[in-house]
This record gives structure tokens, C-alpha cells and sequence, in this order.
């Protein structure tokens, strides 16, 4: 049965069994929500959602149309999922992140928070992404000349595995290779191979992942 949480809320919504929804929350017909989820005040959840069982979502977040979000997930304070975003299962996503849409993100991964994930993003299995990354996808920066320059999206691939250290910066399609190390400070123009250790401005191989850090 879904949980009590008023009239208007609840009609033409699927709500599991335990879950708990806060204030002023404003979610649309059709969303299904799992069991035993928490969902903080002031959230806003568009229409074509779905989320796992006992995902917790805080306050002020924005979820747009047609996005996923797996079970035993946590979404931090402010953030914004756009249209199409897929999110795994156990993922921990940190506060004020933004995704901007058509992007998925494996199960296990951990973002840590002040994120931008540009659109068209790839991101496997348990990466490890620390706060302040960024990421592009538009590799002329075609802002009001699209009829000079035809916008062509280019979003990087971040494969299983890998860890990106604070403040790390990726040029449009890049792949970061599996296991892979990106050190802090780091400015990516280069796709970096398997297992491989990068730093500097630009991003250059100072060798490999020891064989016993490996996933």
C-alpha cells in the first residue's frame, strides 16, 4: 500500500511501503517511487521518474523528466538531474552536483560534491570522483554561432574503476581507462589508457596503478 503522505500527492503516483516524503515537494503523475525511500523537503521530481527502494534524496533537489535512480542510492543537498539521466544502484552522489542530462552512471560510483557532468556522459562502475571535477563536451564552444559552427556533442567516457582527484578538468571526448589515477589538478586533453597514472597541466603518464590497487 502507498505510504500516507495526503491526497494530492499520492493520486495517480506509485509511493512504496515506508517511504517518507517531506514538505513542499512538488512530484508529477506517473513518478514511482520504491520502498523505504526518504525524500527531504522542497525537492522537485518531473514526470517519467523512477527511483529504487531505499534511495535517500535531500533537500532542494531537482530530478527532470524521464531520469532513474536506482536502490540504496543517496543524492545530496541542491542538486539537479536533467532529462535522461540514468543513476545505478548504490551510487553516492555529493551535494550542489549538476548533471546535465543524457548520462548514466554505473552502480558503486561515489561523486563527491560541487560536480559538473556535462551531457552525454558515460560513467562505469565504482569511480571515484572527487569534488570540484569538470568535465566538457562541446569541443569549438559553438555558444550562438551554430550557424557558423554545427554543434557537434562530444561527451568523455569514464570507465570502471577509475579515480579522479580534486579539481580535475576533461576536454570533450576523452576516455579514462579502466583503473586508471587522474591526480589533482589535473587538465585531461588526451585520452588516458588502462591502469595508467596522469598529472599536469596538460595531463601527462607518469606510469602505472600497482598491480594490488586494481579492481
Amino acid at each position: 500500500m502507498p505510504t500516507e503522505i495526503g491526497p494530492i500527492l499520492a493520486r495517480h503516483r506509485t509511493i512504496g511501503e515506508g517511504t517518507e516524503i517531506g514538505a513542499l515537494c512538488d512530484i508529477a503523475e506517473g513518478v514511482e517511487i520504491g520502498r523505504d525511500c526518504t525524500i527531504k523537503s522542497v525537492c522537485v521530481i518531473l514526470e517519467g521518474c523512477k527511483i529504487g527502494d531505499r534511495t535517500r534524496i535531500s533537500h532542494h533537489v531537482v530530478i527532470e523528466e524521464n531520469c532513474t535512480i536506482g536502490d540504496d542510492s543517496f543524492i545530496g543537498n541542491g542538486c539537479v538531474l536533467r532529462p535522461n539521466t540514468k543513476i545505478g544502484n548504490n551510487v553516492v552522489i555529493g551535494h550542489l552536483c549538476v548533471f546535465e542530462g543524457d548520462t548514466t552512471i554505473g552502480d558503486g560510483t561515489l561523486i563527491h560534491a560541487q560536480c559538473h557532468i556535462t551531457a552525454g556522459v558515460k560513467i562505469g562502475r565504482k569511480v571515484f570522483i572527487a569534488p570540484l571535477f569538470c568535465g566538457a563536451n562541446d569541443p569549438r564552444m559553438s555558444h550562438a554561432r551554430r550557424h557558423i559552427i554545427p554543434f557537434e556533442r562530444k561527451g568523455y567516457v569514464i570507465e570502471d574503476y577509475a579515480r579522479i582527484a580534486i579539481g580535475v578538468l576533461l576536454n570533450p571526448g576523452i576516455t579514462v581507462g579502466k583503473n586508471s589515477l587522474i591526480r589533482m589538478g589535473a587538465v585531461v586533453t588526451r585520452d588516458v589508457p588502462e591502469n595508467a597514472i596522469v598529472q599536469g597541466v596538460p595531463a601527462s603518464l607518469l606510469g602505472e596503478v600497482p598491480e594490488e590497487e586494481r579492481l
